[in-house]
């Protein structure tokens, strides 16, 4: 069946990190030790604030406080969501075309100020036709809802799409349900991958 449709994540393949990865980036700019952001970041409270259910300013607190960080420290919290990330405009390009033959989404485990910032610091404008987001299903990858909701949305089947996700286990959970996975390594690599499909 014919490719009708083509899914991206967002942080880690769209969105990137000036350098590093989210937690190592984190954990240099708030002076803290890697493990300990990792342990907080793998928290359920983060759920809580991918979900939506919390605010940027509550999870700021909570983190500092488990990081023993002082609290002064959540505006370079509201720096690095800004600052620190920008969208990989060679690839947006790419989606750009794809747009054009293709349905195109974002499916992302993301907090509620992604809708702020895609208008603002990352406009992705003319790329895709759907954002499916933790922060509106109240759903998180790899939960296989949340592939079934992005479906739902793009009205297609399993083996009429490509998801693209940096997170192995991520793809695997598309993949279990039909869907074409590609594991992102780099930008050309993943743009190879999804050409050899799309032929």
């Amino acid at each position: 069946m014919a490719v009708k449709a083509v899914i991206f994540d967002l942080a880690g393949v769209v969105l990137l990190t000036v350098k590093g990865t989210f937690n190592s980036l984190l954990a240099e700019r708030l002076g803290a030790r890697l493990e300990d952001v990792v342990r907080v970041m793998s928290n359920p409270v983060n759920d809580q604030w991918d979900f939506g259910e919390i605010g940027d300013d509550e999870f700021f607190e909570h983190l500092l406080t488990e990081l023993k960080e002082p609290l002064e420290k959540k505006a370079i919290l509201t720096k690095f969501v800004i600052d620190d990330f920008y969208v990989d405009q060679e690839l947006l390009t790419y989606i750009r075309e794809l747009h054009k033959t293709y349905t195109t989404a974002l499916l992302t485990n993301f907090p509620a100020h992604l809708h702020d910032y895609m208008k603002t610091a990352w406009r992705v404008d003319g790329a895709f036709d759907h954002i499916i987001a933790s922060c509106d299903v109240k759903l998180l990858k790899p939960d296989p809802r949340m592939y079934q909701a992005a479906l739902e949305r793009i009205n297609l089947k399993p083996e009429e799409t490509v998801f693209i996700d940096d997170r192995e286990v991520n793809v695997k959970a598309a993949e279990a349900l039909g869907i074409k996975g590609i594991i992102y390594v780099r930008k050309e690599q993943a743009i190879k991958e999804l050409d050899k499909i799309l032929e």
